[in-house]
């Protein structure tokens, strides 16, 4: 990892790595990479080098991104074996590091939302605080893959205007 390099962080911030340095946050001297959310110019995230796995992903290529917005459609939501376990499989989905389950997520959320407002009915607290978080850690992801503004994913997806880009 270089500094300027994009990141996804496990809590779903995707962030600029801005620099490396020795530090002493727990006792013991480390190297640290210091990440930015893009969302949060001035939050500071502090990783160890040596404990990135489970922690960093890099953000999706350009490439990926466009294969990714080109299969969409035919991602399956995820699914839920256990109603009651409906919040925990969400958030095991969400920090599993896959951006794949972002979608899945999505997809799942969005089905959950149109049968309910069928009911006249709204999507739990829970389940809109995750579609809120999915959705920015998607479109935040997009765009720094993509080369554009966060506030255009959804439009360029929603339109098919991905392969304009």
């Amino acid at each position: 990892m270089n500094k300027g390099d994009y990141m996804v962080h496990w809590s779903g911030k995707v962030c600029v790595l801005k620099d490396v340095a020795e530090m002493n946050l727990t006792g013991t001297k480390r190297e640290y990479y210091i990440l930015t959310p893009v969302r949060d110019q001035a939050e500071k995230i502090y990783v160890p080098i040596e404990k990135t796995e489970g922690v960093l992903r890099p953000v999706l290529s350009r490439k990926e991104a466009l294969e990714l917005a080109g299969r969409i459609k035919d991602i399956e939501p995820l699914l839920i074996k256990d109603e009651r376990q409906r919040a925990q499989e969400y958030k095991d989905a969400y920090y599993s590091q896959d951006y794949m389950n972002l979608v899945r997520i999505a997809k799942e959320l969005y089905q959950r939302k149109e049968r309910r407002g069928r009911e006249g009915k709204k999507l739990p607290s829970k389940d809109a605080q995750m579609m809120t978080l999915v959705e920015k850690t998607f479109e935040e992801e997009m765009a720094v893959a993509l080369g554009v503004e966060t506030g255009e994913v959804k439009e360029l997806l929603e339109t098919g205007s991905m392969n304009r880009l």
